[in-house]
């Protein structure tokens, strides 16, 4: 069986007034969370469950959405079976991110303070020696391997699908700015990109909020993760880094040291292979080397269709910048279908503004 050993920690920052990041880290045969600063072994069947939420929505909304959704699922992962297929364990982990989806949705229906908030998601399970990933938003997951940490979820920003589409990453950014194509709880349904990564004994994974990789940048953010020491101290000198290092946002990070005989044994390989899963189709027709939520994501905001690299590049490859927070919500917050309208409007007109621009 797989043994892990994780650890996670969060930090407020130095310019927001309250921390809309959560985490939970628990052992799914225990059903035990991890203290917020002590570290966790799970080495059971079911093994280890983590997620990273990073809440917005102005008031307490974004503490609310993050709280609920990093709580939802993990209590609807306790109540699933346990099973040793990683396409069934990715289906599991889609059910409980939609669930969390809706809990996050109606909590927000029924209360008019909180109407608007969201947030994003990135949760991860090891499932028969493979890392499952859950993604929305633009909460990150990587892997570290033999000395090189790689990106394994893929940011479902306008800026990376501008980015898929062809165009020069800094272009992509200053046109995207800071808009993010889809966050949990804003709509009645949500659809998570999911990943299967093969995992080799010796591997590490990171789980993150925006705040540390936008503070950090790609080298300080892998000098760090790949060091030699343990889980908890790991993500404690992350957090720590990202706040000397201006500290702008909420920052959270959960990180993962792997082992155990049912992992493929370490074979000097760097970059894993990344396979996101298609929960519409099954078996090795459900294995694709992109990303199909953020190619439908990038149709419904007027992009180009992604033609997908063979796999998902190295870190820093998809450039993310999120939008500004409100400080609070208008009295009379606008609809979830006008802010969808809106957002949709808003973004074809970026795209075709880019697109003029480009050609002139």
């Amino acid at each position: 069986m797989a043994r892990a050993i994780a650890a996670g920690a969060t930090d407020i920052g130095r310019v927001r007034e309250r921390n809309e990041d959560a985490f939970v880290l628990g052992d799914l045969d225990a059903g035990l969370l991890a203290d917020a600063d002590g570290e966790l072994t799970c080495d059971g069947p079911r093994g280890l469950f983590a997620v990273v939420c990073d809440g917005m929505g102005g008031a307490a909304g974004g503490e609310v959405a993050s709280e609920l959704a990093t709580r939802t699922t993990w209590r609807e992962l306790t109540e699933a079976h346990a099973t040793d297929d990683p396409q069934v364990g990715a289906r599991l982990l889609r059910r409980a991110v939609r669930a969390a989806n809706r809990r996050v949705f109606e909590e927000a229906e029924r209360e008019a303070n909180l109407r608007g908030m969201g947030t994003t998601l990135s949760a991860i399970a090891i499932v028969g020696g493979h890392l499952i990933a859950a993604q929305v938003g633009d909460s990150r997951v990587y892997l570290a391997r033999g000395g090189e940490l790689t990106q394994i979820t893929r940011d479902q920003t306008l800026a990376s699908a501008l980015v898929g589409a062809g165009r020069d990453p800094l272009e992509a950014a200053l046109a995207g700015g800071s808009t993010i194509l889809q966050a949990l709880g804003v709509n009645p349904d949500v659809e998570p990109s999911l990943s299967i990564t093969p995992l080799h004994r010796g591997d590490r994974v990171l789980a993150c909020s925006d705040g540390l990789y936008n503070q950090l940048g790609p080298g300080a953010l892998e000098a760090i993760a790949i060091g030699r020491a343990s889980p908890a101290a790991i993500a404690r000198s992350l957090c720590d880094a990202a706040r000397a290092a201006g500290g702008a946002d909420n920052i959270t990070a959960v990180v993962v040291d792997l082992g155990g005989d049912d992992l493929a044994p370490a074979d000097g390989s760097r970059a894993p292979r990344f396979v996101e899963f298609d929960p519409r189709e099954d078996g090795e027709r459900a294995l694709t080397s992109t990303s199909y939520v953020v190619r439908r994501l990038a149709a419904a905001a007027g992009l180009p269709a992604d033609p997908g690299p063979p796999g998902i590049p190295a870190t820093g490859r998809f450039t993310a910048v999120r939008r500004p927070r409100p400080t609070a919500l208008p009295t009379r917050a606008p609809s979830r279908q006008v802010w969808s309208t809106l957002a949709l409007i808003v973004l074809g007109l970026v795209a075709g503004a880019l697109g003029f621009w480009l050609a002139g």
